[in-house]
């Protein structure tokens, strides 16, 4: 609590004593990419909104996960990105290609970020100080299978008396990512779970858990998601 308050302060007096904040506002579309053996070239459109040029640097991460969910990235080339670095002068548009460099017949989809950075350079002078803030952008790419098998699966954990475990397991072959989720039960007059809006990307053969603060007793039998963008209602296995 005192680090949010003091980063809060921070930040209120350091507004006071500046006389200009700017930041360049990007536009990028789409904002999921993806690439296949039989799409092997894509796009995307970089618009600058702001009345300042902008230098935006490219790169390729190798984007995997722990079986617990865990981020893990390093550096990679497997992709074609062009062009790697380039001014883009204000409200104009760039195009942005990327590639496979080689066929693929991966089984399992291959998750990757591409980051948009935008490089520190001079600015024009303007009297008193002025705050930039450089614009980061993390994109996911994804080098789709050949065969797509799409299945979660949910379970249920009690913790304690006030706390339960919910788990998703991902045993397909593609990304699942979820931004919703409502625990059901078959009880008649029980009390309704509140919706959960999340943003979470759950990879291949790996899990996300999140800790629900409520009676565990209440028996949930099923849950409703929304996953890569449809609706639906799966069973709860409880541990």
């Amino acid at each position: 609590m005192n680090f949010i308050y003091n980063i809060a302060c921070f930040f209120i007096l350091g507004i006071l004593f500046i006389s200009d904040v700017c930041a360049n506002v990007l536009e990028v579309t789409p904002v999921q990419l993806s690439l296949s053996d039989k799409q092997r070239i894509g796009v995307v459109k970089v618009t600058n909104r702001s009345d300042e040029r902008s230098l935006l640097q490219l790169s390729l991460l190798d984007w995997q996960q722990s079986p617990k969910g865990k981020d893990r990235y390093k550096t990679s080339h497997d992709i074609l990105l062009t062009p790697p670095l380039f001014v883009l002068p204000a409200h104009r548009t760039q195009v942005i290609r990327f590639a496979l460099r080689h066929p693929t017949y991966n089984t399992l989809q291959k998750a990757y970020r591409v980051h948009l950075k935008e490089v520190q350079q001079p600015r024009q002078k303007k009297l008193g100080q002025t705050l930039y803030f450089l614009m980061d952008i993390s994109l996911p790419l994804f080098v789709e299978p050949q065969k797509i098998l799409e299945n979660g699966v949910w379970s249920i954990k009690v913790l304690d008396a006030k706390h339960t475990q919910l788990n998703l397991y991902n045993d397909g072959n593609v990304s699942l990512f979820l931004n919703q989720w409502q625990l059901l039960s078959n009880q008649p007059q029980g009390p309704i779970m509140k919706k959960h809006s999340t943003f979470t990307y759950v990879l291949p053969r790996c899990s996300h858990s999140w800790i629900v603060k409520g009676d565990s007793n209440i028996n949930y039998t099923d849950i409703k998601s929304n996953i890569n963008g449809h609706s639906k209602k799966s069973a709860l296995h409880r541990l």
